[in-house]
């Protein structure tokens, strides 16, 4: 039988605007997992996360304290 994995929620950094479309608030990732967040640039300044990749942590990283 299979450990059920400990999920957490991670939230996005803040882009200064609540109301930008396609703006991302949060994932949910494993144990051994981490998010690289994607950001759009919009002409008028604003920024927004819009996107994200999870990716695996190394071995050798999820055993540095």
């Amino acid at each position: 039988m299979k450990t059920a994995e400990k999920k957490r929620i991670v939230h996005a950094p803040s882009s200064g605007g609540s109301d930008l479309p396609g703006q991302l608030l949060s994932v949910e990732l494993g144990e051994n997992e981490e998010v690289i967040w994607q950001w759009t640039h919009r002409p008028d300044g604003t920024s927004a996360v819009t996107g994200y990749e999870v990716i695996k942590k190394d071995e050798e990283q999820s055993e540095k304290p």
